[in-house]
């Protein structure tokens, strides 16, 4: 069994902007949380979420939890005081008080697409947050549930204990609406809007993204309770908004998509830029590292880690996997550069050693130094349409860093990313599952998986330009090129449909897929120089002067 360095996991129980009740209750901000403790109740009760009834014996009675959040801006100032009443779901019964749970999430790559549109089209945007959302939506019922008797329909019921500091004796709650915790909360939400949705003139785009919703003038994306719309006209998202409210909706706007789950969104009117930051989480990562007085770095990383067996136990008093968390966040959603130092690091969240926290600790190095910096996004004009992937490979970039009797020692690492426009959409850094046996053979599974994202990712261009108006024209010239530096890759790529070089048969009957996807002119898989190649960033630790030269290239900066 492995064994837990105890000072790996030494941090704070509870993030000092989630306090549990004792916590918010003798801080200096308890009449703030007390304040938002009634807004909560009364917005509950003016909901109708609950009926209060008396408890009897036979009831599977669910404990109730407050959940407090000091919510701030990207920029890490505070914005608000939140306390939301939930239920335990984790002590829900399947078939009794609950069923079904599964609730579809927007993908990024979704979001970023709809920014890049957004600035090269000049759209209208606002981001909508829907008051106590997931109680709009009605408990689900079991099949059959019409045809029971009352008797039986009491016993179908979810029951949750009183919230604290408003209990009533021998009372408990009988719930008519989903409230925040249910396991099946989410997925009562989410077809409550879709359904809101469609009957305001939207369709899903279910073979793209679920969540993604169009109709004739406006663009709709949903994460949770949170929306996004865009369109040409302003007025035409007010008049969605509308219709939204008239069917019993409790919205409440903000002016644009400014920050999205903390993602600061800055566009520049001048430059026609725009830029993805997340200089908050940043900061509380460098924080978490101890790194702030440190002095800046200019690379995240220098060399390629391994899992180190015989080497220094862990000895810092920061949660390694809770900095990896925050850092897989920022790497994801503004901060491609970090890709490949993140990665690798990642993989000892569970196990790790002086060697990866030092790692770790260049990261944050490396963020002191580029704290206020993020992805800048410059999309060329409108009336040219393409898609660029760069894909690479570092054949066997492990070797000599693992045991010689571990198989992950001579695996591969695949890196990709994916421009729409010139602007980076989608990225990855991540080691292969399978084993390559030669640089031809890791090049060309890289190939296979990014092929894997670019595909349907011009699907989801289509789709979304399609119902933004752009021109046919655009879309029918609408080019994808995926750049690769690997000549063996590339030819093989370039084959007919089943037909093989004598050295690959053995691989390429598992990748050749892509193959029948690829058109003269409309997708490509082309020759680029290895100093050109972005996705080097990902597959290895590169010198200060050529990180910098494809970070200026990837980023803006």
């Amino acid at each position: 069994m492995e064994e837990w360095n105890p000072l790996a996991l030494a941090a704070k129980a509870n993030d000092p902007d989630t306090p549990n009740w004792e916590e918010a209750m003798n801080s200096p901000e308890k009449d703030g949380f007390w304040k938002a403790c009634e807004k909560e109740i009364d917005t509950l009760k003016s909901m109708r979420v609950w009926d209060e009834v008396p408890r009897k014996s036979w009831m599977n009675v669910l404990p109730g939890t407050w959940a407090f959040r000091i919510k701030r801006f990207p920029t890490g100032l505070v914005r608000k005081l939140k306390a939301r009443f939930c239920a335990r779901g984790d002590k829900q019964i399947h078939g009794v008080d609950f069923f079904e749970t599964y609730a579809p999430v927007v993908n990024w790559t979704t979001v970023r697409l709809l920014l890049i549109l957004s600035v090269q089209l000049g759209l209208a945007t606002r981001q909508v947050d829907y008051t106590a959302a997931f109680v709009h939506a009605d408990i689900d019922n079991p099949p059959g549930y019409d045809l029971m008797s009352e008797e039986e329909k009491a016993r179908q019921g979810v029951y949750v204990e009183m919230p604290r500091g408003f209990a009533k004796d021998g009372k408990v709650l009988r719930l008519r609406k989903s409230l925040y915790g249910l396991r099946q909360a989410p997925r009562n939400f989410f077809n409550f809007l879709k359904n809101n949705l469609e009957a305001v003139g939207f369709t899903p785009a279910t073979e793209v993204d679920p969540c993604l919703f169009i109709s004739d003038k406006v663009i709709c994306l949903v994460y949770v309770d949170d929306t996004l719309l865009y369109a040409r006209n302003q007025d035409d998202i007010d008049e969605v908004l509308a219709k939204l409210r008239a069917r019993g909706m409790v919205l409440e706007e903000e002016d644009d998509v400014a920050g999205f789950l903390g993602v600061q969104i800055k566009p520049n009117a001048e430059t026609g830029e725009i830029t993805l930051t997340q200089s908050g989480l940043a900061a509380r990562i460098i924080d978490a590292l101890g790194c702030k007085d440190m002095p800046g770095v200019d690379t995240p990383a220098t060399e390629t880690l391994g899992k180190d067996e015989f080497g220094d136990p862990a000895n810092c008093t920061f949660n390694y996997a809770s900095v990896i968390g925050m850092l897989w966040y920022l790497y994801g959603h503004s901060r491609p550069d970090l890709g490949f130092a993140v990665s690798q690091a990642a993989r000892f969240a569970f196990q790790p050693k002086r060697s990866h926290e030092l790692a770790l600790i260049r990261i944050g190095q490396y963020l002191v130094k580029t704290q206020e910096k993020g992805l800048t996004m410059k999309p060329i004009t409108p009336d040219s349409f393409k898609m660029d992937a760069y894909v690479d490979a570092d054949f066997m970039g492990l070797y000599g860093k693992e045991t010689r009797t571990d198989p992950a020692n001579v695996k591969s690492r695949t890196g990709f990313v994916i421009c729409l426009n010139d602007c980076p959409i989608v990225w990855a850094s991540k080691l292969q599952q399978s084993i390559a046996l030669s640089t031809m053979m890791s090049e060309y599974y890289a190939l296979a998986t990014c092929m894997m994202e670019v595909i349907p990712l011009r699907n989801t261009v289509k789709a979304v330009a399609k119902g933004m108006g752009i021109n046919e024209h655009c879309l029918t010239s609408f080019k994808t090129t995926v750049w690769e530096d690997n000549v063996g890759a590339l030819t093989l790529a370039n084959l007919e449909p089943g037909q093989s070089t004598p050295r690959s048969k053995f691989y390429d009957v598992k990748v050749h897929w892509f193959r029948s996807h690829l058109k003269p002119g409309k997708l490509e898989v082309a020759k680029i120089d290895t100093a050109d190649q972005l996705a080097d960033m990902f597959t290895k630790p590169l010198a200060r002067e050529v990180f910098e030269r494809l970070r200026l290239r990837l980023m803006g900066w």
